[in-house]
Order: C-alpha cells, then sequence, then structure tokens
C-alpha cells in the first residue's frame, strides 16, 4: 500500500491521478470558472467518509480511542479488505486537528474542538455506501451503523462559493454530467 505523507496527513493510495485530477478540476471550475454546483460534477461526485477518533458512534462500542495507532489499524484493514474496483483513497490527520462539523448526520461529530480524523474517499454514492459498510465489517459492529458515520460531499471549503453541499445536487443521485 503506498502511503505519502506531508506535515499534517498520511495519505493512503497516493499519488492518485484520478483525485488528482478531480480536485484540480473542482478547484478550478469553483474558483475561476464560478460554476454553479450541479454544472460541476467533480465536486457533486465526491463523498468524504470522517471518522473521527472521538465520534459518538464508535464510543458506543468502546472503539474510541486516542491512540495514533486505532485509526491507522482501520486505515491500514480497509486497504486491504476493500475491493471496490479501484485504489484505496484516504487520509489521516498526524495530530488532532479542528473538529469541521459539516457532514450528516450532525450529532455524530466528536464533542471536543480538536481530534484525530480518518478521511475516506469516494467517487459515487454507491462506492460511498460500500465504504461504509466496510468500515462496520472492519470495526466488528453492525452495518446498519453505517448512516451513524458522518458523510459529506466535496470540500467543506467550498460551501461559501457554491452554498451548503445539501442544496448542490440531490442527496440521494450521483451527477451524470
Amino acid at each position: 500500500m503506498r502511503t505519502l505523507e506531508d506535515a499534517v496527513w498520511t495519505y493512503f493510495g497516493y499519488p492518485n491521478e484520478h483525485w488528482t485530477d478531480k480536485c484540480s478540476n473542482c478547484r478550478k471550475k469553483v474558483i475561476e470558472e464560478k460554476l454553479p454546483a450541479s454544472l460541476v460534477p467533480e465536486c457533486i461526485n465526491c463523498w468524504k467518509i470522517e471518522i473521527w477518533s472521538q465520534s459518538p458512534w464508535l464510543m458506543q462500542f468502546g472503539l474510541s480511542s486516542t491512540d495514533p495507532g486505532f485509526l491507522f489499524g482501520l486505515a491500514c484493514k480497509l486497504a486491504l479488505a476493500l475491493d471496490t474496483g479501484g485504489p484505496f483513497v484516504a487520509k489521516l490527520s498526524k495530530y488532532p486537528i479542528q473538529v469541521v462539523r459539516s457532514g450528516e448526520p450532525l450529532n455524530q461529530y466528536p464533542k471536543a474542538a480538536t481530534d484525530r480524523l480518518l478521511m475516506v474517499y469516494a467517487s459515487s454514492i454507491s462506492e460511498r455506501d460500500e465504504l461504509l459498510q466496510a468500515i462496520c465489517r472492519a470495526l466488528g459492529i453492525s452495518h446498519l451503523l453505517g448512516p451513524n458515520i458522518p458523510v459529506r460531499r466535496g470540500c467543506w471549503l467550498y460551501d461559501g462559493f457554491l452554498g451548503p453541499w445539501q442544496e448542490w445536487y440531490q442527496i440521494d443521485k450521483d451527477s451524470m454530467l
């Protein structure tokens, strides 16, 4: 499994041309061209699954941990177990970072102002849902808990340009552009 590190993140599945191009195309269209969200499939067909080490859904199973190895181990399990047709792409904060509460469900974010984050990327709703199920399997918890794991569409930095991500496009549909 390929990893790459910078001062803040450990990246899994990087470098990845698909995600590099997707992110740069999204930035260009949103910032330079100022397109409406419905015309930016790079942003719409981009899901982030947020696994915070102190999330309430983890804590109810005693899985919450401030041990840096917990989320790293989960990322490795997922990378080895997944067969999504593409590479596993994720990033893990090396240190606690600011908790940005912008995904759904809102009630599953840690109460702390900072926490460690494993963010897993998906290019479609079906891939997002497959990854949620894989996370539940890797943790040994019921697949019915998948909807408790916070997800969001696109980068929270673009909400200011495009409005709240929940309004960008139908939440249960991928863009066909």
